[in-house]
This record gives structure tokens, sequence and C-alpha cells, in this order.
């Protein structure tokens, strides 16, 4: 039974992925959550961490009691994220810091802490949820598209470096999709991509032959 690493599944496109990774019952999740309340402690097979991913010691001593306690992980889904939208000279500090520390800085230490054990192995499997604007700026979305550029960047690099080791590298870019995100609820946005659709393209990666990997996906409703 392989050992997945998945982020920020309380809710959303996070918790729509470990739904769906219960379900089929093929694997072990280690679910890593700021907010556990709202995950079922009894599901076989899932284990709960609470992590505030803002906060790099924290991230690292977590994902270093992850790899203790499972003897390696087989996946990593790097899921969690923030948006905050807002002009630059409106964006302070400590919300540049916390976003970039979120969706950036969190993903490159996770990354590390379980590449070595997938080197070891020869196969392994590294998925980052980013979003359209990994590639696209627009107005009052500079911070967010800075952090989201720059995981495909790290994407891209690391799979370069991870060449003929037997790991890929997979970003997926959703469009807008009816979550919580950025202060909105599901329902708010019906024609929008919906978590059980990006869901499924994370399991599709997840469940893929370990000699082939998918270097990019991008998503969008065909409503909107």
């Amino acid at each position: 039974m392989k050992s997945i690493l998945l982020t920020g599944c309380s809710k959303g496109i996070g918790k729509a992925v470990l739904d769906k990774l219960i379900e089929l019952e093929k694997y072990r999740v280690y679910a890593l959550s700021k907010n556990v309340h709202s995950i079922d402690l009894s599901v076989p097979n899932v284990h709960v961490y609470p992590c505030d991913l803002a906060n790099a010691n924290e991230t690292e001593e977590v994902a270093k009691k992850i790899i203790e306690d499972s003897g390696g992980i087989d996946i990593l889904v790097n899921n969690a994220g923030i948006g905050l939208f807002k002009k630059v000279e409106d964006i302070s500090l400590k919300e540049w810091s916390e976003v970039l520390a979120i969706n950036l800085t969190a993903t490159f230490i996770l990354t590390k802490t379980v590449m070595s054990k997938m080197k070891e192995n020869n196969s392994g499997k590294i998925i980052n949820i980013t979003s359209d604007a990994d590639h696209i700026g627009f107005a009052e979305g500079s911070l967010y598209c800075a952090s989201k550029f720059a995981v495909r960047g790290f994407a891209d690099s690391i799979r370069d470096e991870l060449k003929g080791t037997g790991i890929s590298v997979t970003t997926i870019g959703p469009g807008r999709v009816d979550t919580y995100f950025n202060g909105k609820k599901p329902g708010d946005r019906p024609i929008s991509l919906q978590a059980s659709q990006v869901a499924a393209q994370v399991v599709h990666v997840i469940s893929m032959e370990d000699t082939c990997g998918i270097e990019r996906i991008y998503l969008k409703s065909t409503l909107e």
C-alpha cells in the first residue's frame, strides 16, 4: 500500500482528493492540515497531523515526523494554498510573507523532506496544485500570481534535476473553483469548476504507472 502526504485537506480541493482516496481504499494517507476538525479521524489508513504551514519550523518538524511514522512517502500532493488580492501598495510585508510561506515555502520544505526516500526507491510522484494564475498575471493578483509562478518554476526545475530517478513532478492548474477560496463558499460560483473535478485529475495522476509522468495539466470550466 503506497503512502500519500496530502496538505490542505480539511475543505475544498484537498477534502475532495481525500474523499476520493478513501473511496479507493488503496492508499495510506498522511493528511496535513491546520484545521483537522472536519476530517473523520476514524477512517482506516488516514493519519491526520495538525500543522500551520505558515510556520516553516513547524512544517519541517511535522514533515520529519510523518517520514518517521510512514517509513517514507511515495506520493506528495502539495495542495494547501491561500489567496490575497490587493494592489501592490496595499499589501503589507506580513501578508506577503504569509502567502509565500504557505504557497511556496511549505512546498519547498515538504518536497525536500520526501525526496530522499523517493530517490532510494527509484520512484515517486510530486504533485503541486497551482492555478491558471501560474503563468498569467492580472491586476491585484501580484502576490498570488508571484507565489504560483514560483511553484511552477520550482516544479519545472526539480523535474529537470530528477530526470532518470523514476520520480515524476506534475503541476495541476485549475481556473476558478467553487470552493471556500478567497472568502467564497460552495454554491457561490456554480458555473466554475467543482472541487471533485480537480480531485479527479489529482487521483488520475496518482493512479498512473510509476514509469509515466504528466508534467502539467490546466483545467477550466466550459461554462465560464
